[in-house]
């Protein structure tokens, strides 16, 4: 695949002015220490971790909005320095945590000045294009202010894509808005996804990621806890993955003997008319398991897989963090 975001032993230090009580060493606060990974264009993204793991920061400098104190950042092949950041900026999107939308403007008035920047030739079409993506091309003439939480979260992700870049940074795209509001701006951005966009994504809201999100990175203290899909990092966590097997009659002597024989069942156990049956990779095992099942005529009806949510993972991951540090 083809990475469109790449960064190399990034980190990024920041200072204290303020408190000049504090010894020299207590001042310097490391926000990013050292941090590697890449993004793969046409993916969805997420960034995770506590408060002040240093995710904000990292979308930040990959953003070109502050500057690393060491390592090296590249988007779309351009290294992000003072050279390059006007060039690079064209190129992407960046909804903030507090989108800063002009309450005194309209929903028009605040699209037309946000798009001047990027001197659109098709301007008045883009902005009605992008206000009825959002559903808010019948209020394009109200002013921002006197729209709904989730309504003006929407105009700042239309004012995000206006110019169609190929990457788009959400800071906590659904942070303060309510369950209905959130499935909408969920939605949006996976209708945003296409095959050569790229979607980088900082959130709290772990179900969100879980659904949206094709790899995620867990951040903590600033550095690199975790990369994969929620799959692999449960199978990095987890010795074992469980499936339950309900059939129509009690489990005979021959399914247990073929599952003693199977090697890729690392355990199983019976009650009843139900197999509880333990391996590395349900979905490479599931399938295998029940064509020898069905080999004895076993009738199944009903197969459930216990996968691990990225709520289970995350919490799993700072749980053993909090014991490392204790």
């Amino acid at each position: 695949m083809e990475s469109v975001i790449s960064l190399k032993n990034v980190s990024k230090l920041f200072y204290n002015k303020k408190d000049k009580k504090l010894p020299e060493d207590r001042r310097k606060v490391w926000a990013l220490g050292g941090l590697t990974l890449e993004v793969n264009r046409g993916e969805i993204f997420g960034l995770l971790g506590p408060n002040g793991a240093g995710k904000t920061t990292a979308i930040r400098c990959i953003a070109g909005i502050l500057r690393p104190t060491s390592g090296k950042i590249f988007v779309n092949g351009l290294e992000v320095n003072r050279e390059q950041a006007h060039k690079i900026r064209r190129g992407i999107g960046f909804l903030s945590e507090n989108p800063g939308n002009y309450e005194n403007l309209t929903l028009l008035e605040n699209l037309r000045f946000f798009g001047s920047f990027y001197k659109l030739k098709n301007l008045n079409q883009r902005i009605d294009d992008v206000l009825e993506m959002m559903g808010l091309l019948n209020r394009k003439n109200m002013k921002a202010g006197k729209l709904s939480k989730g309504q003006k979260q929407r105009l700042a992700i239309a004012r995000t894509i206006l110019h169609d870049p190929d990457i788009l940074f959400f800071d906590e795209p659904t942070a303060g808005l309510d369950p209905v509001a959130s499935v909408k701006v969920r939605n949006l951005i996976l209708r945003l996804k296409r095959n050569d966009r790229t979607i980088f994504i900082n959130s709290h809201n772990l179900e969100e990621v879980q659904k949206v999100c094709d790899r995620v990175a867990i951040l903590d203290l600033g550095k690199l806890n975790r990369l994969g899909t929620p799959d692999e990092l449960g199978r990095q966590l987890w010795d074992s993955q469980e499936i339950v097997f309900t059939l129509r009659e009690p489990v005979s002597p021959k399914i247990e003997t073929l599952l003693s024989s199977l090697k890729y069942i690392k355990q199983y156990n019976v009650k009843n008319n139900q197999l509880f049956i333990y391996t590395e990779d349900i979905n490479e095992t599931t399938p295998e398991i029940i064509k020898e099942l069905v080999k004895l005529d076993a009738n199944i009806l009903e197969v459930n897989k216990t996968v691990h949510s990225l709520e289970d993972i995350y919490l799993k991951l700072m749980d053993e963090e909090s014991l490392n540090i204790n």
